[in-house]
């Protein structure tokens, strides 16, 4: 009996593995890499503007990345859901901008960390 659980299992894992080498041979990889960041960035913003919303504001400049983190509804979807449901350029925009978005972000909390000091 437990072989027959084991080449199960076997047979189930080779299928795993076979489906995660075809997402590389077929160029998924990157593509997969860039939705899990956007999807970490989603949920960052998230957290930010929830715990300090003034340092979270920057400018026009990096607004998509608040725009789509509050247009996110986590009781409906999930990060990743609500990232591979955006336009791709929307989704390049977005990953562009946070990085820009995180260091005013950054900047700004330290600058109220040096105010209330």
């Amino acid at each position: 009996m437990w072989d027959r659980v084991a080449q199960g299992a076997d047979q189930t894992d080779r299928v795993h593995v076979m489906a995660a080498v075809a997402e590389l041979a077929d160029g998924g990889l990157a593509e997969r890499m860039r939705l899990d960041a956007a999807a970490r960035v989603l949920v960052t913003a998230r957290r930010a503007a929830a715990l300090a919303p003034h340092e979270a504001s920057p400018g026009s400049a990096t607004a998509i990345v608040l725009r789509v983190a509050r247009g996110w509804d986590p009781a409906v979807t999930t990060a990743a859901e609500h990232v591979e449901a955006l336009a791709p350029a929307e989704l390049d925009s977005f990953l562009a901008a946070a990085p820009r978005w995180a260091a005013s972000v950054r900047d700004a909390g330290r600058a109220a960390l040096r105010r209330a000091a």
